[in-house]
C-alpha cells in the first residue's frame, strides 16, 4: 500500500452515481477514505453514501473540474458513455472528457490518477488464448474507440503524475441494469444467443471491480500499468444462462440466431426496446463484440501488483445479483 490507513487522503470519484461508481463510492467510504463526488445537477444522487462531499460540475466544463479537484491526493476516473443519442458523443465525453479531467487534476498537483477503461479498448481475444495487456489494441465498437482513445489521453496528459488503467471486461451486479435485461427475457421463458452461443468472455462482479479499481490506486508499483481484471475464470453463454435459470428457478428455451439474420434481428429488438422502456439485449454495435471469437483478457499480471483475488465466482454472484433485483422489485 502507499498510504498510512489511519490517515486517508481526499479522493476524487468521477461516475459516482452509475453502477461502478456506485460500488466504488460506498467501498471507498467503508475503507475510511474521504470522498469528493463529481455530480451533474440533474445527477441522481441517492445511492451515494451520505458521509461524500459532493462537487458539481461536468466532465466537458473544465472550470468545474479544477474546483472538484483542489485538494485531492488522488482521483478515480469512473464516469464516461456507454450509450449515447450520437456516435461523436462517445469520443466527447470518453476522450475530451478524460482529456479535461486528467489536466485538471495534473495543473491541481494530484498525486494519483486511475482510468476506468474497457476491455473494448483492447478488443476481442483469440479462443484459448488470453488478450494480454501490451498487445496491439484492436477496438471493434465506437464505445471501445473512444475508450482507448481516452486511455490515449491519460498517458499524453498525465506527465509526471502518477497513473494507471484498468480495463474492465463485462461488469455485473446490483444496481447493474445491462444484465437485468438479460434475467428478465429468462424470466419470460426465452434464453437468446448468436450462433451456438459459445464464444468465450471474461467477467466480473461489481463489488469485485470496486476492490480492484481501490486496489489499484493503492499499488506499490510504476506509474504507467494497464490492467485487465476479471473473475479469473473464462465463461460462455449457455453456462451464464444456466445459472440465471437456476437462480430464477425457471426454464427457459433457446432463441437462436442465425449469424447471417443477427443485423435484422438486432434493428427489431432494438425497436422493441424503444418502445418497452427496456435497455435493448442485442443492438447493431453489441452484434460487433457478439459476433467475434473471443473476449477473454489475461489479469494476472494484476492481481501479481495487487495480491487481488476475487469474492465472487460467477455462480454465487449472480445468484446474489437476481435476489438483489427481486428485494428491489426491479423483476
Amino acid at each position: 500500500m502507499v498510504e498510512n490507513q489511519t490517515e486517508k487522503k481526499l479522493l476524487l470519484l468521477t461516475g459516482s452515481t452509475g453502477f461502478i461508481g456506485t460500488h466504488t463510492a460506498h467501498l471507498l467510504v467503508q475503507q475510511g477514505y474521504r470522498l469528493r463526488c463529481l455530480v451533474r445537477k440533474s445527477s441522481d444522487i441517492s445511492r451515494l453514501p451520505k458521509e461524500v462531499e459532493l462537487a458539481e460540475g461536468h466532465l466537458l466544463n473544465f472550470e468545474s473540474l479544477q474546483q472538484a479537484v483542489k485538494g485531492c491526493w488522488g482521483v478515480m476516473h469512473v464516469g464516461g458513455a456507454i450509450r449515447v443519442k450520437q456516435k461523436r458523443d462517445f469520443n466527447l465525453i470518453n476522450r475530451d472528457g478524460t482529456a479535461n479531467m486528467v489536466k485538471a487534476a495534473r495543473e491541481a498537483g494530484v498525486k494519483r490518477f486511475l482510468l476506468c477503461s474497457s476491455q473494448a479498448a483492447a478488443g476481442p481475444s483469440v479462443p484459448g488464448e488470453r488478450r494480454n495487456w501490451d498487445e496491439l489494441p484492436e477496438p471493434v465498437t465506437d464505445y471501445g474507440k473512444s475508450k482507448l482513445a481516452g486511455e490515449e489521453a491519460v498517458r499524453k496528459g498525465a506527465g509526471d503524475m502518477w497513473h494507471c488503467i484498468v480495463r474492465p471486461p463485462s461488469v455485473y451486479g446490483p444496481w447493474d441494469r445491462a444484465f437485468l435485461t438479460l434475467v428478465k427475457w429468462v424470466r419470460r421463458g426465452f434464453k437468446l444467443r448468436l450462433g451456438d452461443g459459445k464464444m468465450p468472455f471474461s467477467i466480473i462482479h461489481g463489488a469485485d471491480l470496486a476492490r480492484a479499481l481501490v486496489m489499484g490506486i493503492e499499488a506499490d508499483h510504476p506509474s504507467g500499468a494497464i490492467w485487465f481484471t476479471t473473475d479469473g475464470r473464462d465463461h460462455t453463454i449457455p453456462e451464464i444462462m444456466e445459472i440465471i435459470e437456476e437462480a430464477l428457478e425457471k426454464k427457459a428455451r433457446w432463441i437462436t440466431i442465425p449469424e447471417w439474420m443477427a443485423p435484422v434481428v438486432a434493428r427489431g429488438i432494438e425497436l422493441l426496446a424503444k418502445m418497452s422502456g427496456d435497455k435493448a439485449l442485442l443492438s447493431r454495435d453489441k452484434l460487433k463484440e457478439l459476433s467475434q471469437p473471443a473476449w477473454t483478457c489475461n489479469d494476472e499480471p494484476f492481481r501479481a501488483a495487487t495480491g487481488f483475488v476475487e469474492m465472487f465466482n460467477l455462480t454465487d454472484g449472480m445468484y446474489q445479483t437476481v435476489r438483489w433485483y427481486k428485494q428491489q422489485g426491479w423483476i
